[in-house]
């Protein structure tokens, strides 16, 4: 049986040259095989690693060096492997994303702002009738200079953070203005007439944020969208 696992899985690499080994290099690779399998590797990936890996060995066997004397035992030559796997993939829920697009990380931010505006509107007047309700037009507009300012941030000062790139005053400026401009539309917004800036029932408005932030969530995962908020550094060190 253990002579079968080995055959079955050498037969995936009819090109390498296997006779070439030694008998104990060759117990090397079958021990090294049969752990990959155990470890839920793929036929694919085994015969990857393994064909990277006899190169060495015929190299090294050349020199009069065992496999386990250049790759470690089968277990520790394993091992090093699922753990270079792990340390690359991010745990759950500490990804920031790798998607920068410009236009993406605007519409993450101001999805949140929305969807957050949206629901504590919409909680606010449950509870408190009298409540100062913003309307949808003013909430959209706040939510998207507010988006756009992120991003700004992100772009001239979260980027460049422990990369060595300072920041420029360009990049302050431009934060400046958007942030005037975000204060100065949202004050525009405010003073439109109900015909344009409606205002909803409080458990529509809240329904709304919900399925906002649904939504901002959705399109994070699947377009991996960074987060305008994480600075470069930050998302370096996680991943």
């Amino acid at each position: 049986m253990k002579k079968s696992l080995f055959f079955d899985k050498i037969g995936l690499m009819e090109n390498l040259s296997i006779d070439l080994l030694t008998g104990k290099n060759k117990e090397y690779i079958h021990s090294v095989t049969k752990q990959l399998v155990l470890a839920g590797k793929s036929d694919e990936e085994i015969k990857t690693i393994l064909s990277e890996a006899l190169p060495k060995i015929i190299e090294g066997q050349g020199n009069g060096l065992l496999a386990k004397k250049i790759l470690g035992t089968p277990t520790e030559f394993v091992a090093s492997l699922t753990a270079d796997k792990k340390k690359a993939k991010p745990a759950a829920g500490s990804r920031v994303g790798s998607n920068e697009t410009p236009w993406l990380m605007w519409l993450d931010s101001s999805l949140l702002f929305l969807g957050f505006i949206m629901l504590l509107n919409g909680v606010m007047t449950m509870f408190t009738p009298r409540a100062r309700v913003y309307g949808l037009t003013m909430a959209v507009v706040m939510a998207a200079m507010a988006g756009l300012v992120m991003y700004l941030v992100y772009r001239f000062f979260y980027s460049k953070a422990g990369s060595g790139n300072k920041w420029s005053w360009k990049g302050v400026g431009l934060v400046l203005l958007a942030t005037a401009a975000w204060f100065g539309l949202t004050l525009g917004a405010s003073l439109l007439p109900a015909s344009v800036n409606p205002s909803f029932n409080p458990w529509l408005m809240a329904l709304v944020g919900v399925l906002l932030l649904v939504l901002k969530w959705w399109l994070k995962k699947r377009y991996d969208i960074r987060s305008a908020m994480a600075p470069t550094s930050t998302v370096r060190n996680k991943q």
